[in-house]
């Protein structure tokens, strides 16, 4: 069967990024350089090809994923980076079928610091569901994320907790969430529909050899109303202060 395909009136012939585009299927992931890759650079490699196997993209090797990054963060001035890295999928434009091939974009940009020492949450205004299989992955299919951001910048807020089918805290649009009682951490299984951060795996690996008896579990609002210290992650920022979630101020 013929297919035409325009952009603005024009024939569209290249295809390459034509699945993703239509579907959203691919994967990225996103970093900060600083002179070289980041220490936990097979991490996030790692977690682009367990995206990819969801979709059941071909896989990008090791090799060609650092290769791609190096050879674009050489042609930017600057030595401080903000990386992103997407998985496109390209083949039919039939949606069952599986694509064909891989290319990797890779976005490079002056990093700028976060300006704010400490954030303020919301709640976003809509639940995900713990069995959402792209809340194991960095999906592009960003949509959920896009509305509830805004929505919380629209209230005078940074950021917006997802809250699952059970109203049991997840993470929020960009982090993982983290809050600190006494000598234990605390934070939401991944159970619950979160996405295996590479900041949080680091900080779970390094909370005990701090003192800290670390618990993962699932929580609601009103036992993070009870924390002494509330932070989130990610890997572009590291950890970060959460100032106030609505109305609580820690």
């Amino acid at each position: 069967m013929e297919e035409i395909i325009t952009l603005d009136g024009k024939i569209f012939e290249d295809k390459r990024f034509l699945r993703s585009l239509m579907y959203g299927e691919g994967v990225f992931e996103t970093f900060k350089y600083e002179g070289k890759l980041p220490k936990y650079i097979d991490y996030h490699y790692e977690r682009l090809i367990k995206g990819a196997e969801l979709f059941k993209i071909p896989k990008i090797t090791k090799e060609d994923f650092i290769y791609y990054i190096e050879d674009t963060v050489k042609k930017h001035p600057k030595d401080k980076l903000y990386v992103k890295t997407i998985l496109v999928s390209e083949g039919n434009s039939y949606f069952p079928l599986i694509p064909e091939e891989s290319h990797l974009i890779v976005i490079v940009r002056e990093f700028e610091p976060m300006e704010k020492e400490a954030i303020n949450l919301t709640i976003a205004p809509f639940k995900i569901h713990s069995s959402e299989p792209l809340l194991r992955v960095k999906s592009i299919n960003f949509g959920q994320n896009i509305i509830a951001k805004r929505y919380a910048i629209e209230n005078g807020y940074d950021d917006a907790i997802f809250l699952n089918e059970n109203n049991e805290i997840t993470e929020t649009t960009t982090s993982n969430i983290f809050w600190i009682k006494g000598k234990y951490l605390y934070t939401p299984s991944l159970d619950c529909g979160v996405l295996d951060g590479i900041t949080r795996k680091v900080i779970l690996e390094n909370a005990q050899s701090e003192g800290f008896s670390i618990i993962e579990g699932r929580f609601y609002l009103s036992d993070l109303k009870k924390a002494d210290f509330v932070f989130v992650s990610n890997a572009l920022y590291g950890m970060v202060k959460v100032r106030k979630v609505e109305n609580f101020i820690f």
